[in-house]
């Protein structure tokens, strides 16, 4: 994306933060439309349609040219926090209509029942974004396109490895992380730990956040990461365990790790069979912890070398 054109959505954000503190209703949707569709056409959503849809409880639809996926986007223009009646709504609608997923906007965010529904509900996919959400967005396009710019690299480790500090000494500083920052902060963790590291774009990582690569008695072998860290504290339910094993079996890695900060229901592994429980192990903030202050041990020195990786990776896991 043009820095000039990011620049120009930087700036609607802010005036959108402003406008959201009044009652200027057109105002603040035009914002919402000056912010959205750049910001998904950016994502490849070339077909945008707008027009008399809000009866749907949708303001803006978005397909891609190549793709029959179709997403739908409302913006609530109320000051106010959602409830999930209003969630339950658009979900009503995304079954309704053959959604791929839906996108519900608000500037004043939601209550933790809306994070509860949207995290259990099949097989319709929701995202709930506040205007914290919508800077992340923004603030990507820069980022993910950056990369291969050795500086940028450089702050994100030092920033990465100040969190990994923080979280050894003090676990509850995992509360103040974002969701991306501590997937950059774990595979910060496992590169240091001398894995090989691929850490995926966000919302385009296909149910996997980190690739590992490592070998063992002169073999090559794969394992995938996928991270929870969610804002409403929500523990990983079935569904979120079964799903990350399909990506599993469909990639063909070895094992996957699923971590969750706030970790797992008590039904999230029922139904799994042995074989299954033998390719996903499952760790929650202990495990994240546990991470860091060997990441730590290794820089430090104290232990070096690392003989069996896949030790390290799998202790504390269940």
């Amino acid at each position: 994306m043009n820095p000039s054109v990011k620049d120009q959505i930087v700036r609607t954000v802010v005036m959108l933060e402003e406008l959201s503190k009044t009652s200027k209703e057109n105002q603040i949707a035009l914002c919402f439309y000056d912010i959205i569709i750049p910001l998904m056409k950016n994502d490849g959503y070339d077909s945008i349609i707008e027009g008399n849809i809000s009866d749907m409880g949708i303001d803006i639809m978005c397909r891609k040219d190549d793709s029959s996926e179709l997403i739908g986007v409302e913006f609530k223009r109320r000051p106010r926090v959602i409830d999930v009646k209003e969630v339950r709504w658009l979900l009503s609608t995304a079954y309704g209509y053959p959604y791929s997923r839906v996108i519900m906007i608000s500037t004043e965010g939601f209550t933790s029942d809306c994070y509860r529904l949207a995290d259990m509900v099949e097989p319709a996919k929701i995202e709930l974004l506040d205007l914290d959400d919508i800077k992340n967005w923004v603030s990507r396009i820069e980022t993910e396109k950056d990369l291969s710019n050795l500086e940028y690299e450089n702050i994100i480790k030092i920033v990465s490895r100040a969190f990994i500090e923080k979280i050894a000494v003090d676990p509850d500083f995992l509360l103040k992380i974002e969701w991306r920052e501590l997937e950059k902060t774990v595979a910060e963790i496992f590169e240091g730990l001398t894995f090989r590291v691929t850490l995926t774009p966000p919302a385009k990582d296909g149910g996997k956040d980190l690739i590992l690569q490592m070998v063992k008695e002169g073999s090559a072998q794969t394992y995938i990461v996928e991270i929870k860290h969610w804002r409403s504290m929500q523990k990983v339910g079935q569904n979120g365990v079964k799903e990350f094993l399909k990506v599993i079996c469909n990639e063909k890695r070895e094992k996957g790790i699923f971590l969750s900060t706030y970790g797992f229901t008590e039904n999230a592994f029922e139904g799994l069979t042995e074989l299954e429980r033998t390719r996903i192990r499952f760790g929650t903030e202990n495990k994240i912890v546990s991470l860091c202050k060997t990441y730590l041990k290794v820089k430090s020195g104290i232990w070096t070398p690392l003989e069996d990786l896949q030790e390290v990776l799998l202790e504390q896991t269940i």
